[in-house]
């Protein structure tokens, strides 16, 4: 019983502490945040999805909104495609500071679950180039995915979105954002 009390009153002196600048929620201003940044903003997007990989992509329009969120560390977007579904997505890319790799988490009105994805990026190319994996309700094991962000110019940039199926890996989603002025 004694030891439970210590623990809890350590605890409250842990909980009560303040804590370093950095973990209150500061971002320093380093190179992959002003990245994100750089990509807050009202966009028009032009979608190609590809239902069949071989086929030609149906082409539909859309709007997106993406705003740093949670003091600067997160690029949230949301995303709406006017292709007559009320087609509707969430997405937060992210840098982490610690694992020195970017992440980014999707998911939309179509999709049950969650895609998560970790990568790096490629300064050459201005793209960040992410893998990971997803569910899938016609696969037993989970689908790979690669997802490119490729920013073309301060008023372009294109997201691109590849899954591997049976071993080979096809475009599926092609986003290119136009920024709104």
């Amino acid at each position: 019983m004694r030891s439970s009390a210590c623990l809890a009153l350590a605890a409250a002196a842990f909980l009560a502490a303040p804590l370093p600048a950095q973990e209150k929620g500061a971002v320093a201003p380093d190179r992959e945040h002003r990245l994100l940044a750089s990509l807050a903003g009202k966009w028009d997007v032009k979608q190609s999805l590809w239902v069949v990989p071989e086929g030609p992509p149906k082409r539909d329009d859309g709007v997106a909104d993406l705003a740093m969120v949670l003091s600067g560390r997160h690029l949230r977007q949301t995303l709406h495609i006017a292709d007559g579904t009320n087609f509707e997505g969430l997405s937060y890319i992210g840098y982490d500071n610690a694992a020195r790799r970017f992440f980014s988490t999707w998911m939309d009105v179509n999709f049950p679950g969650l895609v998560v994805a970790y990568g790096g990026l490629d300064s050459g190319a201005n793209a960040i180039t992410l893998r990971g994996t997803m569910a899938s309700m016609q696969e037993r094991d989970p689908v790979p995915v690669r997802e490119v962000l490729t920013i073309v110019d301060p008023d372009h940039f294109r997201y691109e979105f590849f899954e591997t199926h049976g071993g080979t890996e096809a475009l599926a989603v092609r986003l290119d954002y136009a920024r709104r002025r």
